[in-house]
């Protein structure tokens, strides 16, 4: 744009701008597209570049405009050109040093140019940074780095490059080469996978949260099996959970259902135990009665239950022991495990729970008691991933 052909105005009116849009969100153009060609006048080659270019437009269809096409419109250039960009369907900024120098560079402000990116800066504003009309071209990859900065976000093209000006020929023309394909229908939703719960465990939590269970005790009698004494804080509660347990056995053994295992030191050397006082820093074990995994997946496949098509839910429970005072309670129940093959679990609770644990004060019913043969004592290094009783190592939450 010829400098001395307008003069510069200081204040502007909003300009509002209507552009029809089509469903899928472009701009409309059945008709020839009208284009608005602003650019600096730099030098007499490069104003033939911007008249070659426009003319090229115009015979391809589109309406370009410039003012080289102009030699004194009577509204005078200022309002003839805040007319152009106002009717234009879009506005062709060539970027150029000159043209950026004019916008920026305060001693060399042209006021034609300054006049125009004040419109550009203005519908980008009330646009919401958004911008469909404004679109930056340039005849040299050099020249790209002029870009005005609030069209620097947007699409730009190198008119001087074939391909370049294909595609801002097809941008104004409001067509894409690549045509979008109509949406298809979405695939069905995968037939849901369902899986039947299979639930086993030999812990009622009713009772057991009832029963308070609270620790064990040994019973060691010549000529006997030995006895594990679960002892509870609720004793009524805690025979409830043996009296099911003898309606549930075979011949008063529970090996179907019931597994007892013991953990035992040493504990892996992360473990909590060894910093936590409540586990007596780690000196004790961990006595865990949970089901019978074997037997449990055994009656889920009896049931008709496929192991790839189920899924086994269970319960189990464990407990802290102490050992203090060179206790050797647990190693003399290993040793007459080995001699008998078999041992008795069965409740046991304090008389009064204000007193100590003596013999005096238990309550000790062997009609309550059962058996079992098979019980398992895993070092705490030696617990597996897949354990259920891997629990036991891991710090409760409350």
């Amino acid at each position: 744009m010829y400098d001395n052909k307008i003069h510069y105005i200081e204040k502007m009116e909003k300009i509002c701008y209507y552009i029809s849009y089509t469903q899928e969100g472009g701009i409309q153009m059945n008709n020839n597209p009208k284009v608005f060609i602003s650019y600096s006048h730099d030098n007499q080659v490069f104003e033939s570049k911007i008249l070659e270019f426009a003319n090229r437009l115009r015979s391809e269809g589109i309406d370009a405009n410039v003012d080289l096409y102009e030699e004194a419109p009577v509204e005078g250039w200022p309002k003839w050109m805040e007319n152009q960009i106002r009717s234009a369907d879009f506005v062709l900024v060539v970027a150029t040093k000159s043209y950026y120098d004019k916008c920026y560079v305060e001693d060399r402000k042209g006021k034609g140019v300054s006049w125009e990116v004040n419109i550009v800066y203005q519908f980008i504003y009330d646009n919401f940074s958004e911008n469909s009309k404004f679109i930056p071209v340039f005849f040299d990859k050099e020249d790209e780095q002029y870009i005005l900065s609030p069209l620097k976000p947007f699409t730009f093209y190198n008119i001087n490059d074939e391909t370049g000006f294909d595609r801002l020929y097809w941008r104004l023309r409001g067509i894409s080469k690549v045509q979008k394909p109509a949406l298809g229908k979405l695939r069905p939703l995968p037939a849901k996978e369902q899986r039947t719960m299979f639930f086993s465990s030999p812990i009622n939590l009713d009772l057991w949260n009832d029963a308070g269970w609270e620790g064990v005790l040994y019973l060691f009698c010549p000529g006997e099996i030995p006895v594990i004494g679960l002892l509870y804080k609720n004793y009524e509660a805690g025979k409830k959970i043996f009296i099911n347990w003898k309606e549930d056995s075979n011949n008063g053994y529970i090996d179907e259902f019931v597994d007892v295992t013991y953990i035992e030191p040493p504990f892996p050397d992360n473990c909590f135990i060894y910093s936590d006082k409540d586990r007596n820093n780690g000196n004790g074990y961990f006595v865990h009665i949970g089901p019978n995994i074997d037997a449990s997946v055994n009656r889920m496949q009896k049931c008709g239950i496929n192991l790839l098509e189920g899924m086994l839910a269970m319960v189990s429970r464990y407990q802290w022991m102490d050992e203090i005072n060179g206790s050797r309670n647990r190693e003399l129940f290993k040793q007459t495990i080995k001699t008998y093959g078999e041992y008795k679990i069965m409740p046991v609770a304090r008389k009064d729970r204000m007193k100590d644990i003596t013999e005096e004060n238990l309550i000790i019913n062997f009609d309550y008691g059962v058996n079992l043969h098979n019980i398992k004592f895993v070092k705490g290094i030696e617990v597996k991933e897949n354990d259920i009783f891997k629990v036991v190592l891991q710090k409760p939450c409350s």
